[in-house]
């Protein structure tokens, strides 16, 4: 799934972050160089995990498949990249991240292309960046204690779990199409006094190789499709004595694809996407502690990708709070989440059961999720970095069955446990 991250203790973010793939890096990058300089990079990463899990799912009542309880997971990722300065003082560059698909064996692996952009600056008046990259709202993410472990409920380990059984993670680097590999222009400020901003506009979701784009469809879009989105972000960072502060904020509009056909007796009529993020940390010594609350006129009714909320949905809104303690090489912490939602969208009625669905075509109850991640870092020596994790989640939507995907009465609340261990490589 998302964001892995490595295991050296930031002590103002309260994360543990991968100096991977986005405008900031690059920008950071860049300024270390002199006027004519140009260095040239491959990095990469393996990571591997074993668990063991558990969930409401496990057992599927109606295909009679049985999902495997103990499992390994693991991937391998590359971050091909440069960076320059001209003589008359431009900072450039390109960068890419190139990623495994999920094939169930060696032959069906194949690598592709998740994030490449390019980018022209110059420190005193900021970046422009340019193809598929984060936008503000994953670059000043603040709060979301993904570095005590594999990364909490927006990690990889939780793969092992059914799909359906895992709880929803309602922040911005959780939706890949939303703000990680879609094609972008994004403007990055310089840093002034611990302030920075950016602006990001996304006219499609489509990645940098695809054009043109659809405007309308008579065609329905389950989840709609957000167009012309407005992304705008700024962090503050800053350090008192022993004790370090970080705010971040943004907010995120957009239109989208026009529906122009008739009735299909499923969803087809969306809202316009409004999205309001905030999060803070406060560290002093090894403790740093948190967190993020989300709000707006959204929806992720498949899997981890942002929709647009439907008519007749509700309000998202969702809220984080962690800590963790950081002693050496070791980085320990827990966090908590919850989620409400429209929830999943239901694809049909399970005959017999006696369930139904509102004119809207949604089911009778809002979704909420809850998730619990608990676990540990360490960092064996620069490179290698040894994970422990603990997870449980829970899932809960009137009138809408898990296991199917259809308006129900079965499977409306579902829960998911599981312990793991990993190991991070890199270079």
């Amino acid at each position: 799934m998302r964001k892995l991250l490595l295991g050296c203790a930031a002590t103002l973010t309260g994360m543990i972050g991968y100096a991977g793939l986005n405008a900031a890096h690059a920008q950071s990058a860049s300024n270390t160089l002199a006027p004519g300089q140009i260095t040239v990079r491959l990095n990469g990463r393996v990571n591997w995990y074993a668990g063991i899990e558990s969930s409401s799912l496990d057992n599927n009542t109606t295909t009679g498949d049985k999902t495997s309880t103990d499992n390994f997971l693991g991937y391998m990722r590359l971050y091909p990249g440069f960076d320059g300065v001209a003589a008359n003082g431009l900072h450039y560059g390109a960068a890419a991240e190139i990623r495994m698909n999920s094939g169930q064996s060696a032959s069906s692996e194949t690598l592709y292309v998740f994030q490449a952009y390019g980018y022209l600056g110059l420190p005193e008046i900021g970046q422009v960046s340019f193809g598929q990259q984060n936008g503000p709202s994953v670059l000043f993410e603040t709060g979301f204690f993904e570095g005590f472990n594999d990364g909490g409920w927006n990690g990889d380990i939780e793969g092992m779990v059914p799909s359906a059984a895992n709880p929803v993670y309602p922040f911005p680097d959780s939706g890949s199409a939303y703000d990680q590999a879609t094609n972008k222009i994004v403007y990055l400020s310089p840093s002034l006094s611990g302030f920075q901003f950016a602006l990001g506009f996304t006219p499609n979701q489509t990645a940098m190789n695809y054009a043109p784009a659809t405007t309308s469809t008579s065609t329905p879009i389950v989840g709609g499709m957000p167009r012309n989105m407005l992304d705008i972000g700024a962090q503050y960072t800053k350090s008192f004595g022993p004790m370090g502060v970080q705010l971040g904020v943004d907010y995120t509009t957009a239109g989208q694809v026009n529906y122009t056909g008739g009735n299909t007796g499923f969803v087809t009529n969306y809202k316009n996407m409004n999205i309001f993020t905030g999060g803070a940390t406060v560290t002093y010594g090894g403790l740093t502690i948190g967190g993020n609350s989300v709000v707006g006129a959204f929806n992720m009714a498949d899997g981890f990708t942002f929709q647009l909320e439907p008519d007749g949905g509700t309000t998202a809104v969702g809220w984080l709070a962690g800590a963790q303690y950081t002693m050496g090489p070791m980085v320990v912490g827990a966090s908590f989440y919850r989620f409400t939602q429209t929830g999943d969208l239901p694809g049909g009625i399970d005959a017999g059961s006696g369930a139904s669905i509102t004119s809207d075509g949604l089911s009778t109850g809002q979704q909420q999720n809850n998730g619990v991640a608990i676990g540990a870092t360490y960092t064996l020596v620069p490179g290698v970095n040894l994970f422990a994790d603990y997870l449980y989640g829970t899932r809960q939507q009137g009138g809408y069955d898990f296991q199917t995907g259809n308006a129900g009465t079965d499977h409306n609340n579902v829960q998911a446990q599981l312990f793991g261990v990993g190991t991070q490589i890199q270079w």
